[in-house]
Parts: structure tokens; C-alpha cells; sequence
């Protein structure tokens, strides 16, 4: 009887480090990228959409793709703020010229 209730409370036990610590470890890392997003970040949105941010209101955001080409966005189709490179600065070391991503752990 008592090896059933340790076995169980064990299971519920791993459960709970596997999948409700990191789920809710993911969803503080999200709704933080979301309250820091500033105009003039670059970012990355759900669906693979590379854009500078041109205004942030409480529940969209007005990322710019292309010049002159805007799209309105919710704000939780943000995925990534990626590190834009300053001006004057030189490439990466290794030749690159792409920024680096900050993504979801």
C-alpha cells in the first residue's frame, strides 16, 4: 500500500521537474521579452519574420519588414529580439555579418 502512494507521489514528483518547471521557466523568459520590447529593436517573430520594431502599444506592436512596408502585429508573435550591430562597428570574427539571436532557452 504504502510502496503504491511513494511510487505515485514519485511520478507526480518528476512530472513536475520535467515539465511544469521548464514550461513555467519559458513563460517568465517570454512575457519579459514582451514587456522590453522598445521601438527601433530588431526582432523575430513566430513566423520566421526578421523586422525593426516602430511602435509598441499595450496589446501590438508595428514592425517594419522592408522600407516602407509595415505589418501590425500582436505582441505574443514575438519570438526573439535579435542584437542589431551598431554602426561603425566592425563584422563579427569570423566574417559574418549576421547578428547574433537571443532566443527562447
Amino acid at each position: 500500500m504504502y510502496t503504491t502512494l511513494i511510487f505515485l507521489g514519485g511520478l507526480l514528483l518528476l512530472f513536475y521537474l520535467l515539465i511544469v518547471m521548464p514550461q513555467r521557466r519559458r513563460r517568465q523568459v517570454q512575457a519579459q521579452l514582451l514587456a522590453d520590447v522598445e521601438v527601433g529593436d530588431e526582432v523575430v517573430t513566430l513566423g520566421g519574420i526578421f523586422g525593426f520594431v516602430r511602435e509598441v502599444e499595450d496589446h501590438h506592436i508595428v514592425l517594419e519588414i522592408a522600407p516602407d512596408t509595415r505589418v501590425r502585429l500582436v505582441k505574443s508573435a514575438i519570438t526573439a529580439r535579435t542584437e542589431a550591430e551598431a554602426e561603425g562597428a566592425a563584422d563579427s570574427p569570423d566574417g559574418s555579418t549576421e547578428s547574433p539571436e537571443t532566443p527562447l532557452p
